[in-house]
């Protein structure tokens, strides 16, 4: 007689098509970033997403400053700009 775990070990857990967290963006990347720079590229992202609305009726929209380290270990203060591009 079979175990009852044996009878639904296939049907739980696994690779199923669609499953996972879904993302708010098209589509995503898997990059290598140094771990100090982790901060400023999470808020750049939360910059860009921020001023998406962003168009030709609006000035340009800075970020607050956000401060970091560069590689050699010097602080350094980082914006982010995001301005409206005329249409050609």
């Amino acid at each position: 007689m079979p175990d009852k775990n044996e009878e639904h070990k296939g049907a739980h857990g696994g690779v199923r098509k669609g499953a996972g967290r879904k993302t708010r963006y098209e589509k995503t990347i898997v990059i290598r970033v140094p771990e100090q720079y982790k901060s400023a590229i999470k808020a750049l992202i939360e910059h860009i997403d921020e001023c998406e609305k962003v168009d030709r009726h609006y000035s340009p929209v800075v970020s607050k400053p956000i401060f970091t380290r560069s590689l050699q270990g010097k602080p350094q203060q980082v914006t982010f700009t995001v301005s409206p591009v005329k249409a050609t």
